[in-house]
């Protein structure tokens, strides 16, 4: 049954609780109003323009748009019921009240104007994903530190952050979207909702966050310190073990079980091109047949951010040598089929947030966890680590791993005067990956055809 559904009797009823930061304008803990029917679907549908109301009527208060006279007046017109005494004496207080807690112009910016500012300042410079995933933890920082005088936060109230943090459940906004961050607390301490919190990584990035933002104000002279600053919490594992890679084990699992469909030739060679060259997941699945050329006569990726592709930074841009195993795989010859100036995946769709691996993400998720292992620290990222590290098992200098894979170079020597290196010298890299996949990738087994 929905959360904001309750039945008595054999009657329903909808129950919608006042949102915490509202109980001392709007006196009811709870808000409630007989659906008149016992059949849940018809109750599910006579909720809804109750539901609507009692959300605009909310979201005009909080913005100060109506007072808490006018709040209370909505709701009881709505629920279709008299007044319960909100006297005019009350709501001068509320009003009175809510003045008091507004910081005037001289107390510097609300942490709600500060986060505004920032998400503008920042508009040119994230990618569409960057930027929703972004608003999505300032949203939730705002709904647990409320709309405060950026000068107002100190370290006591960071940490009063962090401990709530460590009790919500990952995705708390799309897992309990009818109710607020602190609502999920109350209910949490009291008992009613056991919840997996999220993990220590999710917490530090949300307090990173509040960190930048801190760091925003100290460049816009809202204030002169971080009170952000050292908060995050100590993992109890290496960067390295944040992420599995994939052993031989698995990677014979895959291409086992990889579909050999000509009309969906991207689930074959996408994971086959990531796993032989170190690219990324979206890297691979924006790929154009202009992107495969040759470079001192050896096929290469050349991988850019032209037309509607993006890189994830200026060092994402680099030639990558097509494998002797993926040409073998047949790989050119697909290539070859495509038109000039098409994609090479035509049944990627492009989306804003996640390019053209939106889709095939999703597909190869449930492949993995279907026909290769059950681990969660083993996702297609794994195979960006498996290409690391195997390389680095075989001696290849962290330079070169680090042109193969995108990474920035921070060395003076190497990384502003040294210049990229050849195709030859990649290929002979990318030719000691051991994966002892030669004998099941013969044309044969491979063929699209």
């Amino acid at each position: 049954m929905s959360s904001y559904l309750i039945s008595r009797n054999g009657h329903y009823h909808l129950r919608v609780r006042t949102p915490l930061d509202l109980l001392g304008i709007i006196p009811q803990t709870e808000i409630t109003r007989s659906l008149k029917t016992t059949d849940l679907r018809k109750a599910k549908a006579a909720a809804l323009p109750y539901l609507q109301g009692i959300s605009q009527t909310v979201i005009l208060l909080r913005s100060k748009f109506i007072t808490s006279l006018q709040a209370q007046e909505s709701l009881c017109n709505l629920l279709g019921r008299k007044g319960r005494g909100v006297s005019r004496a009350v709501d001068r207080a509320a009003q009175k009240a809510t003045m008091e807690v507004s910081p005037s112009p001289s107390e510097g910016a609300t942490l709600a104007t500060v986060v505004t500012t920032f998400l503008k300042d920042k508009e040119l410079e994230w990618t569409p994903k960057t930027r929703m995933e972004n608003k999505g933890v300032f949203r939730l920082i705002l709904g647990l530190m409320g709309d405060v005088p950026v000068a107002s936060i100190d370290r006591g109230r960071v940490r009063d952050f962090r401990e709530q943090l460590l009790k919500l459940p990952p995705n708390v906004s799309k897992t309990y979207p009818e109710q607020s961050p602190l609502e999920i607390l109350q209910r949490i301490d009291s008992g009613e909702l056991l919840a997996t919190p999220m993990s220590i990584t999710s917490v530090n990035k949300h307090l990173s966050r509040l960190y930048s933002i801190m760091s925003y104000c100290i460049k816009e002279g809202y204030r002169t310190d971080n009170p952000a600053s050292e908060m995050n919490i100590k993992q109890h594992r290496r960067p390295d073990e944040e992420r599995k890679a994939y052993d031989l084990k698995d990677l014979r699992a895959i291409l086992r079980n990889l579909p050999r469909d000509s009309s969906k030739p991207e689930r074959l060679y996408v994971p086959m091109i990531c796993m032989l060259s170190g690219m990324r997941l979206d890297e691979a699945c924006q790929l154009y047949r202009e992107d495969i050329i040759q470079v001192d006569g050896i096929w290469c990726f050349d991988v850019n951010d032209c037309k509607d592709k993006k890189v994830k930074n200026l060092s994402s841009k680099r030639m990558l040598p097509v494998h002797p195993v993926l040409i073998n795989m047949g790989f050119l010859d697909h290539v070859g089929k495509c038109r000039e100036g098409s994609r090479l995946w035509g049944n990627l769709k492009w989306c804003k947030v996640n390019g053209y691996s939106n889709s095939f993400g999703k597909w190869y998720q449930r492949f993995n966890r279907k026909h290769v292992t059950t681990d969660p620290l083993k996702t297609f990222h794994s195979l960006r680590h498996t290409f690391a590290d195997t390389l680095k098992q075989q001696g290849v200098q962290e330079n070169l791993i680090s042109e193969l894979m995108g990474h920035a170079n921070s060395s003076i020597t190497t990384g502003r005067y040294g210049k990229r290196y050849r195709a030859q010298g990649l290929l002979e890299a990318i030719c000691k990956l051991d994966y002892c996949l030669e004998k099941c990738t013969t044309p044969a087994v491979c063929s699209l055809a």
